[in-house]
């Protein structure tokens, strides 16, 4: 019925499930409060990854920017600053691998969609940028290609222009949450919207001197 039941849904998902957090996804605020999906462990794959389509049947895709805290960001009262959080990441490409499980994806209410892990299949880890804060991440060119044709191709695109913006509001969410422990990767949204691959198809998201990932469907 609300944000913190569909988080606590969530959180009772993965335990259930006997898994740990691999990784989390952030989207814009519902009712006041941010919001994230977990992404098991088991669900995140290094880039050039395989993985079978009829694990993650929707096989929506969409290229990101994610960020690795590489320094802990601990729970606490002091509200963490954009700078705070520059200096405790690394960046890297990413490709968000969207799924639902539910039968009428477009037809479910925004809550059943959070409660569901905000519709994460998977999340492939791309490049690794440490000199990252050398670009300018809000006009990256970046495209997706299904099959060596390449579907979308855009300078920036983020919702939030600067994809960090969303981390540090993560950060900042997560201090009464236990905090971010070092090795934790957030994913920030994507660049070129969500688009769709088929069984037996290899995808590319790339951002054009910045790096790449890449994942292919297995049938």
């Amino acid at each position: 019925m609300t944000i913190v039941d569909a988080l606590a849904i969530q959180a009772a998902t993965v335990s259930l499930l006997g898994e740990a957090v691999g990784a989390w996804k952030v989207g814009a605020p519902v009712d006041g409060r941010l919001v994230h999906g977990a992404i098991p462990r088991s669900r995140v794959f290094a880039s050039p990854a395989r993985v079978r389509a009829a694990d993650m049947p929707m096989l929506g895709i969409e290229a990101e920017i994610a960020f690795r805290f590489d320094q802990g960001l601990p729970a606490g009262t002091r509200e963490y600053t954009y700078e705070d959080v520059a200096e405790a990441v690394t960046a890297l490409v990413a490709i968000e691998i969207v799924d639902s499980r539910y039968t009428n994806y477009a037809g479910a209410p925004v809550l059943d969609k959070i409660a569901d892990c905000v519709s994460n299949g998977g999340f492939v880890r791309g490049t690794v940028r440490a000199d990252w804060r050398r670009f300018d991440l809000t006009s990256l060119t970046a495209s997706l290609a299904i099959d060596s044709k390449t579907v979308v191709r855009q300078v920036g695109g983020h919702a939030a222009r600067d994809p960090l913006l969303p981390a540090v509001a993560f950060a900042n969410d997560r201090r009464t949450e236990g905090g971010l422990p070092p090795g934790a990767i957030v994913t920030t949204g994507t660049f070129t919207g969500l688009r769709f691959a088929k069984p037996g198809q290899a995808v590319v998201a790339a951002f054009e001197g910045f790096g790449s990932a890449e994942v292919t469907f297995d049938a």
